[in-house]
């Protein structure tokens, strides 16, 4: 599809969502008219056989129907594509967490290195002063953060995400290809 094509869509389908298919929305979930409509079983009942009045109200009936369809579907369609934007901002949101705690982590560890040193040279210093003998002590490996880790290094790889999700996640080609163009473009 051509960008030309595409751009044109895109001004049609914000102008629709913005200006036109609020009104039908607000119209069908109104009570009253919820209860006109359901109301109207009614007439079909006792006038069954004037088949043009019959004709009428099974026509509006049946318009009300498809229009309601189309609305749910089209709000369900929008609430999917808002629950995975949600989802991807709350993953991001997540790397970005586990970035910090291995950061602070390191930091963390670093900061214990560090003071085991000056110990060390306190130690020695206190042995030199006193004229005793002193014999320093093995400093303690930091542990590997990516080996305490459960899943290991596999945690940690750029596409951990987007392999779990493919792993873990039911596929369905109509919402995959719905979600193709539900993800906001950034002005990057």
């Amino acid at each position: 599809m051509s960008a030309w094509l595409k751009n044109g869509m895109e001004r049609v389908n914000e102008f629709l969502d913005r200006n036109v298919l609020p009104w039908p929305v607000r119209f069908l979930t109104f009570r009253f008219v919820i209860l006109a409509t359901i109301a109207l079983l009614i007439p079909l009942v006792v006038y069954a056989n004037r088949t043009a009045l019959v004709l009428l109200i099974n026509s509006y009936l049946n318009t009300m129907s498809v229009a309601v369809s189309s609305i749910v579907l089209l709000y369900a369609t929008l609430s999917e594509a808002r629950q995975k934007q949600i989802a991807e901002l709350q993953e991001k949101r997540a790397q970005e967490d586990h970035q910090h705690v291995t950061e602070m982590h390191t930091l963390v560890l670093q900061a214990l290195k560090n003071q085991d040193q000056e110990i060390e040279e306190l130690k020695q210093l206190l042995a030199a002063l006193s004229n005793k003998p002193y014999e320093p002590t093995a400093p303690q490996p930091i542990p590997d953060l990516r080996d305490m880790h459960p899943r290991g290094d596999d945690r940690f790889k750029e596409d951990d995400l987007e392999k779990r999700w493919q792993e873990q996640m039911h596929h369905n080609p109509l919402v995959s290809t719905l979600r193709e163009d539900l993800t906001p473009k950034t002005n990057e």
